[in-house]
């Protein structure tokens, strides 16, 4: 891998930023490396569920994962490939508090030809005390598949950007 990890960070954030329901949740990259990336999920009134200091709705859980180990493909491939989403399982563990961040640790850990296998561990304080833990598949696709201009966004190659700067 020839990217370094702010490259990677970036990279990462400009694919969150390029979906407008992922920067509606405020998604951002904390931390990126070679095939791994961390992503927060910041205090928002607006999840809350206003009863209980315990529900968050499993929707933001289950996009947040998702698009979390998407990212970590990005961090384990040099160039940017658009790998829909094959398979995704979410094993809950426990609640999530609603005031507190969350966090997704998310790592590509066996890229084939054809597919890319994810892990992920969703967290508050501590990787030690899971909220969730994931897996996934991503397919793929054959090269030239992805729009090259959307491409060279994610790269950062572009002046377009879809959402806001962060590198």
């Amino acid at each position: 891998m020839n990217l370094t990890d702010m490259e990677l960070q970036g990279r990462c954030q400009r694919f969150l930023d390029a979906q407008p329901h992922m920067r509606k949740l405020g998604l951002n990259v904390v931390g990126a490396c070679p095939y791994q990336v961390t992503i927060e999920l910041p205090v928002q009134e607006t999840l809350f569920s206003g009863q209980a200091n315990t529900y968050m709705h499993g929707g933001v859980l289950t996009t947040m994962v998702d698009h979390a180990s998407s990212a970590a493909t990005l961090c384990a491939l040099e160039d940017y490939e658009l790998c829909p989403t094959l398979d995704l399982r979410i094993d809950h563990m426990s609640r999530p508090a609603q005031d507190m961040p969350l966090y997704v640790e998310a790592e590509c850990y066996r890229v084939t030809r054809k597919v890319l296998f994810t892990r992920a561990t969703v967290y508050q304080l501590t990787t030690e005390q899971p909220i969730a833990y994931a897996i996934s598949t991503f397919m793929r696709p054959d090269p030239g598949t992805t729009d090259p201009a959307f491409k060279a966004m994610i790269e950062g190659r572009s002046q377009t950007n879809h959402g806001a700067q962060h590198d």
